[in-house]
């Protein structure tokens, strides 16, 4: 997606805006009326604008050696840190979030990303924004995809009697391209709800009947669409309320509490996007003990924000309606730079609160090798889009056959959103869950620091996420010890396939489920094959192309001029579920055309031209 969007594109209150480049996607003919017109239910998104530092922000206790020896200069001291569970933590400024999660408020997911990650940021914006392949280009957004098969004609004939309210709002000046439909934004852009310019319509002028006059009558019909929205919006917020007393002073939370002011106003509209900037930290992303910085006011800010917006909520009988969702567009390299900051990097955590998640840590710790090169990044454990699929599915009820054409790629589900659909009490545990995949069986592990009310354990296991059965019951240890530990192996799973585990607590004629969690096979394959750019091209001697693998393989490629003599062959051993970058050697190369070609051991090929 262009992001130098023309006028088409831009929101009814975003005027000036910038009109869409490019050729429209086709429509895609899906059902309608995928909003449950009886549901209230709202998605507030987060963007983390710049590349926000993962590692720094959920912390993997473990890991924590291995991460202070290849960035000494940025990785947080012992006291840096406050305990999410005895492997996982925050950064010490990340009490509020910290606090939503005790509480069973908020999970936290580790390394999401996707194959092939893109380190621009502009481009990975636009992969987040639109729910594309690395290698694919869409000029429609994720939630405009979402919003055109309810309202394929818009924005003629918006704001109407049924929806006279926007049906996204960007909060900011600029609006979001996650909302783009195919010939208009759906969402627009309100920087402050209380203050709206009323924006004269320009005339009743003939206009004449070419282009000229086409573009004037689109931007008159605009601009009115700008006027009565206006009206909606203003009057919901002064209709509207905020009782929480614990917001900061900052971006965020301006933007949360106008959120909060709107909903309570009355305002129907279903999605709002709040962004918080600065997380480009290139440089001086610490200072002093490394717990103090840029990056360090950020997670306050973020923090403190997400805890007021809930308390908010909570307090304005609104928290059932409201899921958040963060997001940014690449997580930072594991080893820090010289300048005491961390460079674009690849997957990184996202963090999703409301009263009805799923609660808990989804995935593990990423692993930290002392030898880590310097431009590796986080390998992804999670697609991003699966994360916005499970969203639709859980929070807005579109069924699953439908998201397989909403969001590009495989979609695999997440059980992330549905707690307030479960008969038993979702809450998560006392107990910390892990499941993790070996060659040939899946360690189920967890600790419970209230045991001995307890009357025992069930383990349950799904395949699709949804339903579970029992596959072990274990007795409660009854000794008196401050936790309890348990484990089971799993050996009834095959590769290839990802495995969903809960436990069901049992004690006191209740019973109580854990968090999920997932687990695959060592081996199994995950995501596509996917091949990069040549990165610089025109190509030089240190040029190279990354290649993701969905499992362990051994690649061939060759190196063809414009004459389609074949100049170079060989192989390549790549790491499956990972990012390899492949060195192209191209320094003695003389000017002019070529292409590189890797061929799969399924035969599946890729061509890349390279200009030297």
């Amino acid at each position: 997606m262009n992001r130098r969007n023309f006028l088409r594109t831009g929101g009814a209150l975003s005027i000036p805006a910038l009109l869409q480049g490019g050729i429209a996607a086709s429509p895609l003919e899906l059902f309608t009326q995928f909003l449950d017109p009886n549901s209230d239910r709202v998605l507030v998104l987060i963007r983390l604008s710049g590349g926000n530092d993962g590692l720094n922000t959920l912390i993997g206790i473990d890991q924590l050696a291995n991460l202070r020896s290849v960035r000494p200069n940025v990785a947080l001291p012992d006291n840096g840190y406050i305990n999410l569970n005895a492997r996982v933590g925050l950064h010490k400024n990340m009490t509020g979030m910290r606090d939503l999660f005790d509480a069973g408020k908020l999970t936290a997911i580790q390394a999401v990303g996707y194959p092939n990650q893109n380190r621009s940021h502009f481009r990975s914006t636009d992969i987040w924004t639109s729910a594309s392949a690395a290698d694919e280009v869409l000029s429609t957004g994720w939630f405009g995809r979402y919003l055109e098969q309810d309202h394929p004609d818009f924005p003629i004939g918006y704001p109407n009697p049924e929806f006279d309210y926007p049906l996204a709002m960007t909060m900011g000046n600029v609006v979001s391209e996650t909302c783009q439909g195919t010939s208009s934004n759906f969402s627009v852009a309100v920087n402050n709800p209380f203050n709206f310019l009323y924006i004269a319509p320009g005339g009743d002028t003939a206009l004449p009947g070419n282009y000229y006059g086409d573009e004037v009558s689109f931007v008159r019909n605009l601009i009115g669409q700008s006027n009565q929205y206006g009206d909606v919006v203003q009057g919901a917020a002064n209709a509207g309320n905020s009782l929480a007393t614990n917001y900061t002073t900052g971006t965020l939370s301006n933007q949360l509490r106008n959120i909060a002011y709107l909903l309570s106003g009355g305002i129907k509209t279903r999605i709002f996007i709040a962004t918080l900037g600065g997380f480009d930290t290139h440089s001086a992303q610490v200072i002093d003990d490394n717990s103090v910085g840029t990056h360090a006011n950020l997670m306050t800010e973020l923090s403190s924000s997400i805890k007021a917006f809930m308390d908010d909520l909570q307090l304005l009988g609104l928290s059932k309606r409201v899921l958040g969702l963060t997001f940014s567009e690449f997580g930072r390299r594991i080893r820090s730079n010289q300048s005491n900051g961390t460079d674009h990097g690849d997957a990184g955590p996202l963090f999703l609160f409301g009263d009805c998640v799923q609660g808990g840590v989804l995935g593990n710790n990423p692993e930290i090798d002392p030898a880590v090169e310097q431009n590796v990044g986080v390998p992804y454990q999670y697609d991003f889009r699966d994360v916005y699929g499970s969203v639709l599915v859980d929070w807005f009820n579109v069924p699953q056959p439908t998201v397989q054409n909403l969001i590009s790629g495989g979609f695999v589900y997440l059980p992330l959103a549905n707690a307030c659909n479960t008969l038993l009490d979702a809450n998560p545990l006392t107990f910390d869950l892990t499941a993790e995949g070996y060659n040939d069986d899946v360690l189920v592990s967890w600790a419970d620091r209230e045991h001995l009310r307890s009357g025992g354990f069930t383990v349950q296991r799904s395949e699709d996420g949804r339903n579970f059965r029992d596959i072990r019951r274990v007795a409660a240890d009854n000794r008196e010890t401050t936790t309890a530990e348990y484990q089971i192996r799993d050996n009834n799973v095959v590769r290839n396939r990802i495995y969903y585990y809960r436990i069901r607590k049992d004690g006191g004629g209740d019973a109580a489920l854990s968090p999920i969690v997932t687990a695959q096979l060592r081996g199994s394959a995950k995501g596509e094959w996917s091949v990069g750019l040549p990165r610089p091209n025109p190509v030089r001697e240190d040029s190279y192309i990354k290649v993701y693998a969905p499992v362990d393989a051994t690649a061939t490629f060759e190196l063809i001029d414009a004459r389609g003599s074949r100049l170079r062959t060989g192989t390549v051993t790549l790491l499956g579920g990972a990012d390899n970058r492949i060195p192209l050697r191209a320094g003695d190369l003389p000017a002019g055309s070529y292409v590189w070609r890797l061929r799969t051991p399924a035969g599946q090929e890729f061509a890349r031209k390279l200009v030297r």
